[in-house]
């Protein structure tokens, strides 16, 4: 791959013989395509399983982390997706090939430089996941004003539910409300802070599973 940074292919889009131009974040790529005769290694597939075993979960929680990684994303002038992917599938994948799955508890949905949850935990109940973390009396202007992420992800059901903006962080306390046919499903669950002018956000913190 090569990035052209004077544009002297010009409006050029698209394959010409083995070479696939094309624009990404601002930048004119090219790539060089061809076939690969050689089986791959083991190494390789692992990395395409992990790639895969990824990808169907980002894909499951993509609002929430074009939120948790957008801004990071854009200092860096990528996008959140490849963000997330590079993340996760470096810190948050377990086991050997063939058997390659998701280490919940290592997964980031967010990154960014604001304070974390302190303390933070979830709590089932009728209404769906009460999620709570610390505050202080003589906690500081914004930080006191930053707005509470939550999320649930449901694994054998591979779906989610989420709350993108919920109360301040100087409540202490959110409820992430769930239908009750998904009440007694499997979760796994997350929470993270974004600032109330939306120019920062906390990396995300793992608050547990339930009806595992």
């Amino acid at each position: 791959m090569a990035i052209i940074k004077h544009g002297i292919f010009g409006p050029v889009r698209g394959k010409l013989g083995n070479l696939v131009y094309y624009e990404s974040n601002g930048q004119d790529i090219v790539r060089r395509i061809g076939a690969n005769l050689h089986p791959p290694s083991m190494a390789q597939l692992a990395c395409r399983a992990g790639i895969a075993v990824m990808s169907n979960f980002l894909k499951k929680v993509l609002e929430f982390v074009n939120a948790g990684f957008g801004l990071e994303a854009k200092a860096k002038k990528s996008n959140a997706y490849n963000l997330a992917m590079s993340y996760n599938k470096k810190n948050a994948l377990k086991g050997a090939y063939p058997d390659i799955e998701l280490d919940y508890p290592k997964v980031m949905l967010s990154e960014g430089s604001l304070v974390p949850a302190l303390s933070p935990s979830a709590v089932l109940s009728a209404e769906g996941l009460w999620f709570n973390w610390a505050t202080y009396a003589d906690m500081p202007w914004p930080e006191r004003t930053d707005q509470v992420m939550l999320m649930a992800y449901f694994p054998v059901l591979g779906k989610a539910v989420f709350l993108l903006y919920g109360p301040a962080r100087i409540v202490g306390s959110a409820l992430l409300e769930i239908s009750t046919p998904m009440l007694d499903a499997y979760m796994e669950t997350y929470i993270s802070f974004i600032s109330a002018d939306r120019s920062r956000v906390s990396n995300s913190m793992y608050t547990g599973s339930f009806n595992q």
